[in-house]
């Protein structure tokens, strides 16, 4: 959207977004701030007069925490923001606590799974978008589909899901991705995705294999398909 945003964060491991490459949020305040900031921003007329899109981005367990309460207001004040909730599955930035979305309590022991979907139906949100943000055509699409409801009046939500590889129940087969050096074209393009395990060897792009977790982020954005994934 040319820039055209305003991206409020939470507290999070996306947190780190603020930073290069990605550059995105401008806000971050504490747990929950994400939301009501936004919700702040999008009353403020100038930024409606300028053709700005609002954008809060919060983690699942922060959103269970204290986000809950901030997107009820946008819905009950017509407000016109899009509230984007992460969903890892964990409490992941520190130190793996479940959540009353992962289907567990704290000691370990099984529990009901909250749904943000349908607690951000219940709230009055429609459309409620889930994708997996990993699919880079597919997220695109949805932020598509979420701002022209936006524009039509209407309050979207956006639910992002996709487990963290280091939950420990979990046993995730990841393939890993590796770079065909003949392929590629030293376009740094995918240097862009921001993956500490991509990065630049006497002028090509290598891939660690320690670090690489087979998402495939930087083989969607690879613009001559250098980069491909060995399956498991």
């Amino acid at each position: 959207y040319n820039g055209k945003i305003v991206a409020t964060g939470d507290i999070g491991c996306y947190a780190l977004n603020i930073n290069p490459p990605f550059s995105v949020t401008h806000t971050q305040i504490d747990m929950g701030g994400s939301i009501t900031a936004g919700h702040g921003f999008e009353r403020v007329e100038r930024f409606a007069q300028r053709g700005l899109k609002v954008f809060s981005f919060i983690g699942d367990s922060t959103f269970f925490h204290s986000g809950m309460t901030g997107a009820a207001e946008i819905v009950y004040n017509k407000g016109r923001m899009i509230p984007c909730v992460l969903d890892n599955r964990i409490t992941g930035m520190t130190g793996h606590q479940d959540n009353p979305g992962t289907g567990y309590t704290l000691l370990g022991d099984e529990a009901p799974m909250l749904s943000v979907e349908k607690i951000f139906t219940a709230m009055g949100f429609a459309p409620v978008l889930t994708v997996d943000p990993q699919d880079l055509t597919a997220m695109k699409e949805t932020v598509d589909r979420a701002v022209a409801a936006l524009e039509r009046g209407e309050h979207p939500a956006i639910v992002t899901r996709r487990p963290c590889l280091l939950i420990k129940r979990d046993r995730f087969q990841k393939g890993m991705c590796h770079v065909e050096p003949d392929k590629c074209r030293s376009c740094r393009s995918c240097l862009k995705v921001g993956c500490p395990a991509v990065s630049m060897e006497e002028g090509k792009a290598v891939i660690d294999r320690t670090q690489c977790v087979g998402c495939t982020v930087c083989a969607q954005v690879c613009p001559f398909g250098a980069i491909v994934k060995e399956e498991v």
